[in-house]
């Protein structure tokens, strides 16, 4: 059965819930930044903790990255 998966912000994954980075709207600079943790296009990722207008901990792989809340809701995933 195909599954049709809308693409959303990362802000709305619930706790545990995975997604795969569709999209990175943010400056070049913050993006390299969380490229090189390993947050980028095709990347799975899983809300771990946070909530609306607080930091969002998020695990890409074996890592842990904490991103603000206005950051995160500028990755959005699918």
């Amino acid at each position: 059965m195909n599954q049709k998966r809308s693409i959303r912000k990362l802000t709305e994954l619930k706790i545990e819930e995975p997604g795969v980075v569709a999209k990175v709207k943010l400056p070049e600079k913050e993006a390299g930044r969380l490229d090189e943790l390993g947050l980028h296009i095709g990347s799975t990722v899983r809300v771990l903790s946070g909530a609306v207008n607080e930091s969002i901990l998020i695990a890409v792989g074996d890592s842990r990255i904490g991103v603000n809340f206005d950051v995160a809701s500028k990755i959005y995933v699918y």
